[in-house]
């Protein structure tokens, strides 16, 4: 599966506005799919620009990306001032967000299987799932943490790997040669290399 379809499925599994409060946070996601898959036009049919748009936006309410770019940047947040971390933050989710439109096709015949869903010491849960695509399997696990707009996404793990320990490799290499300026502008400009590590790796 190609890292592009990865951040696809990842990312239309977490559209609308924050994941429910009420029930589990299995039944949040389980709901979240059947959403976009009811406002995706039928097979053969177009996604216009604007399903695509609406999409795209959707994607980042459920997702609590300044705690993901918190993480990824480590110790170096507390360094950073505040108008660089809106900055950093606006850069990632407008990266974040392209990333969500492609491969839209696809989504369509992708079977999702939700394993058993695993409570963390921290406070999170976890809802491990097979994602199967063209007959390619992808364990993806989503990590939720129950907030005041209801379940909110603090990391995904693609084949064993943390999308937020991923941002703190690619993060800390670009800081290191570029500085916090740096990655933004890389973020801006849809490089930087972090949104396709995001995907993991590609099949």
């Amino acid at each position: 599966m190609r890292a592009a379809l990865t951040l696809t499925l990842t990312a239309l599994l977490l559209g609308g506005r924050a994941l429910a409060a009420e029930g589990t946070a299995t039944e949040a996601l389980r709901a979240r799919d059947a959403e976009i898959r009811a406002a995706l036009p039928p097979a053969g049919g177009q996604v216009t620009p604007e399903v695509r748009r609406r999409l795209e936006s959707i994607v980042t309410r459920a997702v609590d990306l300044r705690g993901m770019v918190q993480a990824a940047m480590g110790k170096r947040w507390a360094e950073t001032p505040e108008k660089q971390r809106r900055r950093l933050i606006g850069a990632f989710e407008s990266r974040f967000r392209k990333a969500s439109g492609g491969e839209l096709d696809a989504y369509r015949s992708t079977q999702i299987d939700y394993r058993p869903e695993a409570p963390q010491p921290e406070g999170t849960v976890q809802v491990p799932t097979k994602v199967v695509v063209k007959g390619e399997p992808t364990d993806i696990t989503y990590t939720l943490k129950r907030e005041a707009p209801g379940w909110r996404i603090v990391d995904i793990t693609v084949d064993g790997v943390s999308t937020v320990e991923n941002y703190r490799s690619s993060f800390s290499r670009i800081i290191g040669k570029e500085g916090v300026d740096g990655l933004i502008r890389r973020l801006e400009k849809g490089g930087g290399e972090p949104a396709p590590k995001a995907g993991a790796t590609a099949r």
